[in-house]
This record gives structure tokens, C-alpha cells and sequence, in this order.
């Protein structure tokens, strides 16, 4: 998200209008006029990027901007199919670059799965990438998308138009957890794919709490795409909206760590980040009040956007921290050896926010400091694993690693709940988390309970690559249908 929010922009004047998305709605009014009938592009894009960064309301200007092109697209007849056998054009919509490991794992492995299912297309494939950390060779090989305007509605515009297949790679797509303008790039994207006639989907997506104008312009794009949902609560959640999503899976399932090269004893990852500095929010008269200045933060985000903070947020990352801390302590009383994992460089901080809690040296592992394959391969190689964060819950059922869940949001009760391990899960913000993560990590002790609990963990991965499997060969029969049928 951080390249989504760079490229938001620097304030270019010192007014702030207002477009509040949802009045706009309630009211029937239109959404914003595109800038784009300006003669030069470049500066109808800087001047919507304007409106959007002196905005009282941020995020809904970018909803509203986002809606603004998919309603020009969809007045527009759609593109005739192919007929050639001209290479596939596909533009993949992620969260890819900026540190992430899971969303770097599900692009991987969706472009891995598009080489395959569309072989005989030669796929030419292009990634709309949030940042610049491209440490793993699929990544780093992958075209990038290029920004030739200064406005990302307006980037989407241009490349979803030169696209014949746009996917969304990115599962924290339904959510205003993290922003409603990344939410809105991935949605509109797709929902502005669609506009134009293009094959465009959301793949293996989730969802969860959304704000009033979030939730319209989900409904007001309900049924422009295809939506395939990485869990049946979310396709029950989505359907409140108007939304048909399908049931699929997360492409990091595919993702297999390599062999453990020598024995390191008995290893418990613990998964940190900050759960309590989200959502981002744009305060355009902060960030000229710091450039003024020539002051940091180390709240701020990109170039207007600034982490959630205030005491009560840092009394409850305190006492998380506490939490993690106890769970460290009383593990390596019980023969492990505690390991940091961060899994998106942003929670380095956190990583080392908690060894200094620690009333011992610990090894850290954290995406930035380490790559990806280090990072993925140290959850895969643990004994167990506690975690806030969603894909190292995923790494660890994979791999059959008995995980305990302390969630920040719904994502990882949803999944624990899947594998049949409900009770291996705790709110990240509950003080009695603690004893019951421990409750369960005494269990393995017993042999026969750690080989059902690894059972069912391989289990419901395996299943999980089977659906993501036949997800590939929906999509290219879709595909061919559309573009070529």
C-alpha cells in the first residue's frame, strides 16, 4: 500500500473542498466529473489528484473518483472479442512490493498458475506493484506496470484498457481494515475492467468490516466482475451486498518451503505486527506542516497518509507487546526456542519492540532485514506458531505446523475455524490469550495429539491446492469463452 499511497501525491495548493461520497449517493447526485476532458491528461490527473489531497474526506473522493471512470467506461461499448491467437494481456491488481510476504506469496504463485493454464497464450503479464521490494526472482522478473499519469484512478483507466484479463491478487480486498483507497483501487479495478468489456476478477479474496462508503460502492459494483472468495464467510458477507461471489481458495496454499537443511531444536515462531495503528487515514495539512518543518513521523505513510494513534491505541500495543512477551518466556520454559517473525516490513518495529521485552537474546526474522524465502521458510520450519498475521497462519497449516491465532480482524478465525481448530485462536486484544495459547501448546506434548492436529492441518491443505487448482482451469475456460470463444 505504500506505492498506492505515495502515488496519491503532494498537496498542490492550500484549498480543501469537500466530496463526501456517501451524501453524494443518498442524495442520487452524480459522482465527481472526470477531469479527464481536459486536452492534456497529465494535468486533468494532477488536477484530480488535487481535489483528492485536500480533501476533508479522502477516501471518499478516491470511491468517488473510482466510480466517476467506471460509470464513463460502462457508457462506452464493450471491446470485441479476440479471434487471434495473439499473446494474452493480463494486469494483475496487488499489494506486491511493498514488503508484504503474504501478498508477495499470492502473486507469485498466481502468475506461476497464469504461465500454466494459459501456456498456449504466451501471457504477457503485468503487475501493478505498491512499492519497490521485489526480493524473490518471480518478482523481481515480472513486468511492472508503468505510471504515466500522476493519479492512480486515471493509471487504472489507461492500463486496464490495453488488458484483456485484470485480476485482483490481493486477498485483503473487501475490508476498510487497512484503507478504503486501497480497497478501492482493488474493487474498482476490477469493476472498471468490467466496464470496459474486459475478463476481470477478484481472486481468492476475504472480506470484513467496511465503512458506510466502502459498503456503497461495493453494492453499487456488485455484479461487475467476478468475485471468488477464499471462504464461505465471506461469500455470505459479500452477499449481504449484493455481491455473488463464488467459493475458491488462497493462491498461498501453492507455496512449499524447501527442505530444512540441519536440526535446530524445537522452534516457536512468534508473528508480530502492530494491530492497533490501522487504518491509514490522508491528513494533507499535517504532511505540509511536517515538510514545512523538515520534521518526521514515524505515524506518517507515503506522502499524505499517517498511521491511527492516540493513548488508548498504545496502552492496548503495550499490553499486546506484554502478551507476546509471557507467551515468549513461558515457551522457552518449556524446552522451545522462541523466534521474531516479521512478516511485512513494516512490522520490524514490532519485531524489536518485542525482543526488547524479552528477558533473553532472540533471533529476529523480518521481511526487509531478511527476504522472502527466509521469512516464509522459518514459519514452515517451526514446531508451532503464534500469530496476528493472516498468511503465517496460512504458511504454518500448510506446512502442518500447529498455529494459535491472536486475530486483529476475521481472517484468521475464519481460517481456524475451517481447519477444525477453533479453538487454537484468541483475540489479539484479550488478556486472556495468553493462557489459552499455552493451554493448547501443551497439548503437542502428547504425540498422538500433535499427529491429529497435523492431520487436519494437511488435510485442509491439501484440499485448499486442490480448489485453487480447479480455480486455474475456471479461469482459462472463462477466458477463452470471453476473449476467444
Amino acid at each position: 500500500m505504500g506505492r498506492l499511497l505515495r502515488s496519491l501525491g503532494t498537496p498542490l495548493s492550500n484549498e480543501a473542498p469537500r466530496f463526501p461520497y456517501v451524501e453524494q449517493e443518498r442524495a442520487g447526485a452524480s459522482p465527481l466529473r472526470v477531469a479527464g476532458a481536459a486536452a492534456d491528461p497529465v494535468a486533468a490527473s494532477c488536477a484530480a489528484l488535487e481535489r483528492y489531497a485536500h480533501a476533508e474526506a479522502p477516501d471518499e473522493v478516491f470511491l468517488a473518483d473510482m466510480q466517476c471512470r467506471i460509470d464513463a467506461a460502462s457508457r462506452h461499448a464493450a471491446r470485441p472479442r479476440r479471434t487471434t491467437d495473439d499473446a494474452l494481456r493480463v494486469l494483475l491488481l496487488s499489494y506486491s512490493g511493498a514488503g508484504n510476504t503474504g501478498a508477495d506469496l499470492r502473486t507469485i504463485e498466481t502468475i506461476a498458475q497464469i504461465q500454466d493454464v494459459f501456456a498456449h497464450r504466451v501471457p504477457r503479464i503485468k503487475l501493478l506493484a505498491l512499492g519497490a521490494l521485489f526480493d524473490h526472482r518471480v518478482l523481481a522478473r515480472v513486468k511492472k506496470l508503468d505510471w504515466p499519469l500522476p493519479y492512480l484512478p486515471d493509471v487504472l483507466a489507461a492500463a486496464v484498457a490495453e488488458a484483456d484479463l485484470v485480476l485482483n491478487v490481493e486477498g485483503s480486498t473487501y475490508t476498510s481494515k487497512f484503507s478504503d483507497s486501497l480497497a478501492g483501487m482493488l474493487i474498482g479495478g476490477v469493476a472498471l475492467a468490467h466496464a470496459q468489456g474486459c475478463a476481470a476478477v477478484s481472486y481468492g479474496v476475504d472480506s470484513g468490516a467496511m465503512s458506510a462508503s466502502l459498503q456503497v460502492f461495493v453494492r453499487r459494483n456488485a455484479e461487475r466482475g467476478l468475485v471468488i472468495c477464499r471462504n464461505s464467510a465471506a461469500c455470505t458477507q459479500l452477499a449481504e451486498l449484493g455481491v455473488s461471489g463464488q467459493r475458491g481458495a488462497d493462491a498461498a496454499w501453492h507455496w512449499r518451503a524447501r527442505e530444512r537443511e540441519t536440526a535446530c531444536g524445537r522452534v516457536a515462531v512468534l508473528c508480530v505486527n502492530n494491530p492497533f495503528w490501522w487504518p491509514v487515514y490522508a491528513d494533507a495539512r499535517r504532511a505540509r506542516a511536517l515538510d514545512a518543518a523538515g520534521r518526521e513521523s514515524p505515524l506518517r505513510y507515503g506522502s499524505l497518509h499517517f498511521h491511527s494513534w492516540n493513548a488508548a491505541r498504545e496502552c492496548a500495543y503495550e499490553s499486546y507487546l506484554s502478551r507476546f512477551a509471557a507467551l515468549g518466556t513461558a515457551l522457552r520454559e518449556r524446552g522451545y526456542e522462541p523466534v521474531i517473525v516479521g512478516m511485512e516490513r513494516l512490522d520490524e518495529a514490532a519485531c524489536h519492540d518485542l525482543a526488547a521485552r524479552l528477558p533473553f537474546a532472540v533471533r529476529i526474522v523480518a521481511r526487509g532485514e531478511a527476504d522472502l524465502e527466509a521469512v516464509a521458510t522459518t514459519v514452515a520450519h517451526a514446531d508451532c506458531a503464534v500469530t496476528t498475521r493472516y498468511h503465517a497462519a496460512v504458511l504454518a497449516v500448510s506446512h502442518g505446523v500447529p498455529v494459535f491465532g491472536l486475530s486483529m480482524d476475521e481472517r484468521i478465525d475464519r481460517l481456524l475455524d475451517e481447519v477444525g481448530l477453533g479453538d487454537w485462536r484468541g483475540r489479539c486484544d484479550d488478556d486472556g490469550s495468553t493462557a489459552r495459547a499455552l493451554e493448547r501448546i501443551a497439548t503437542l506434548d502428547d504425540a498422538r495429539e500433535r499427529a491429529r492436529i497435523v492431520a487436519a492441518c494437511e488435510r485442509y491443505a491439501g484440499a485448499q491446492r486442490a480448489v485453487f487448482d480447479q480455480m486455474g482451469r475456471n479461469l482459462a475456460a472463462w477466458v477463452e469463452a470471453i476473449h476467444f470463444g
